[in-house]
């Protein structure tokens, strides 16, 4: 409870710093994830602008915006919210606009496990610990899907390209593009993308 009147006062002092500068650049979902020259939005702490995506729009005038990226997040959404999501990141760019989205590619994954892939699976971190929980193959395939014991949630849905590029052209954006890791019509792009061995990259223009 406190959490979450906490969340609310943050929410309207952040809106208000928000109103007194001019982003053209979102990071949408941003988590911690900073970079110079976007504004950030999320429902946690951290986020400049505080915003609980799960329900209702982006807090953005139409035409406002002329880059939106978004990694590794729209997975967190079912696919109907994710297209309600995708069609207002549509409505606040404008003509022109780039947005790139990253998310965990189900194709590869799936690819990955019917091959038996145990450098991928059993693969581990810097400071020793798995990169996937679980014990056994099956185990460590699930934790990829439903998440991990120290993040609240799961994720509710998963893509290939294929499927997320549907959400963007039912959206009315008129060029979606698959882009390999690093490559964009973005500066500082080594700064957004991440985890190229479990992600793909969509671009789109409006």
């Amino acid at each position: 409870m406190i959490k979450k009147i906490a969340l609310v006062i943050l929410k309207n002092i952040s809106y208000l710093s928000f109103l007194k500068k001019h982003y053209e650049k979102l990071n949408l979902c941003s988590g911690n994830q900073v970079i110079e020259g976007y504004v950030s939005l999320d429902y946690n702490f951290s986020a400049d602008l505080i915003v609980n995506l799960n329900r209702g729009k982006l807090p953005f005038k139409s035409n406002s915006m002329s880059v939106v990226i978004c990694t590794s997040a729209i997975n967190y959404f079912t696919r109907s919210r994710g297209q309600e999501i995708i069609n207002e990141v549509y409505r606040i760019l404008k003509t022109g606009g780039v947005t790139r989205f990253s998310s965990q590619d189900l194709e590869l994954i799936a690819n990955k496990y019917v091959n038996k892939d145990t450098e991928f699976f059993f693969q581990k971190l810097s400071n020793g610990n798995e990169r996937f929980e679980g014990k056994t193959m099956g185990d460590k395939f699930n934790s990829w899907f439903y998440g991990y014991k120290e993040h609240a949630g799961s994720c509710k849905y998963f893509y290939d390209f294929e499927t997320l590029s549907d959400l963007f052209i039912c959206a009315g954006f008129k060029s979606v593009e698959k882009k390999d890791y690093l490559d964009s019509r973005l500066d500082n792009i080594e700064m957004i993308d991440n985890r190229k061995n479990q992600m793909f990259f969509l671009e789109a223009i409006k």
